[in-house]
């Protein structure tokens, strides 16, 4: 059960897991405190992306699916449709800023796989697929290509995917029947294995390095547009202590920080942006095991922590991080969503 916290004034959030026992899409009030609809029985979820007008839940599954999941008004997940997703592991899906496509990362084959969106919103047959390859030097994680992620850049219309396998960002422009088109590929630092990526709004892009336990930002040349790494800075206050491979990061709520999950460490990093260079300010304990993906809701970053079943709220002071405090037992928790406040005018999550 969920415990209420009094700052979100009812917003919902969906959650996508992977347990033991079962997987699937969990919808939590976190104002009120009880889940408000579920979906269970499906094959164990590793990513989850939210259409533009809020009803519509595209999920990546461990079989190689993609799921269509329509949200009701009173935030009751089901199912509209399966399609095969292209390749095996889709890790990491995004839907092109106009809603008419879902792009799909694919880790263990490393395609890059285009799926358009029918007018009921479910998932049409898969329409293009892009093959990578190559390698890095990190035995056992970077033996080939493995994409990561795919995150659109808000001014340019363009997708970076990233590339851990092989230490390469994929910039990719898409026609208007979602076509993809190289359009640059950038080294990133070799063995760093870069993971996952978010857009500042001074257009640069910050890179969570898996391999490498770092924090990348990359900026456009003014000239040519293209993505250059500028900064490094390390996730942890000391290098000693277990291993750890970051994953999710998000920006707080002035942009003037980034918050990356360390898995590992079990803390998260604060990174402060706003100086000449990148700067770790804070390493905060996660409250509980294998932080695996972030969001920022109101005054709180919300932590899913896949090894302990919890998501957790942490409260955001001046951009820095105090204690977690527990929001709900999912089983297994790999993606959180937030939906919106519980009602608008219109009766429908905003």
């Amino acid at each position: 059960m969920a415990e209420g916290l009094p700052v979100t004034d009812s917003i919902r959030i969906a959650v996508a897991s992977r347990g033991e026992l079962d997987s699937g899409v969990v919808v939590l009030d976190l104002g009120t405190g009880p889940r408000t609809g579920q979906l269970t029985g499906l094959p164990g979820a590793l990513a989850m992306a939210l259409h533009p007008n809020g009803h519509v839940l595209y999920l990546a599954d461990g079989i190689g699916e993609l799921l269509s999941i329509s949200l009701s008004d009173d935030g009751a997940p089901a199912l509209l449709g399966r399609r095969p997703s292209g390749g095996q592991l889709p890790c990491a899906l995004a839907i092109d800023p106009s809603g008419r496509f879902v792009v799909t990362a694919h880790y263990a084959t490393a395609e890059l796989t285009v799926h358009p969106i029918g007018f009921d919103r479910a998932l049409e047959p898969l329409a293009w697929t892009r093959e990578h390859d190559g390698s890095g030097p990190v035995i056992g994680r970077q033996d080939s290509a493995h994409l990561h992620h795919v995150n659109f850049d808000p001014v340019r219309g363009t997708a970076v995917v990233t590339d851990l396998g092989a230490d390469r960002l994929y910039e990719y422009a898409f026609g208007p029947d979602g076509q993809p088109d190289l359009v640059d590929e950038v080294v990133a630092p070799s063995g760093s294995g870069p993971r996952h990526s978010v857009f500042h709004p001074d257009g640069s892009l910050l890179v969570s390095d898996e391999l490498s336990s770092t924090l990348s930002r990359y900026r456009r040349d003014p000239d040519t547009g293209r993505l250059g790494r500028t900064d490094t800075v390390d996730t942890r206050e000391v290098a000693d202590g277990p291993d750890n491979y970051p994953s999710e990061l998000v920006l707080g709520l002035n942009a003037d920080i980034v918050y990356v999950a360390n898995r590992g460490r079990d803390t998260i990093a604060v990174i402060d942006l706003s100086g000449p260079r990148p700067s770790l300010v804070q390493e905060q304990p996660c409250g509980g095991a294998f932080p695996l993906h972030l969001a920022v809701v109101g005054e709180q970053l919300l932590c899913a922590n896949l090894e302990s079943d919890t998501i957790v709220a942490l409260p955001i002071d001046a951009g820095r991080l105090g204690e977690a405090r527990h929001v709900a037992s999912v089983p297994g928790p790999v993606w959180i969503r937030p939906l919106g406040t519980r009602h608008g005018d219109d009766g429908r999550p905003h």
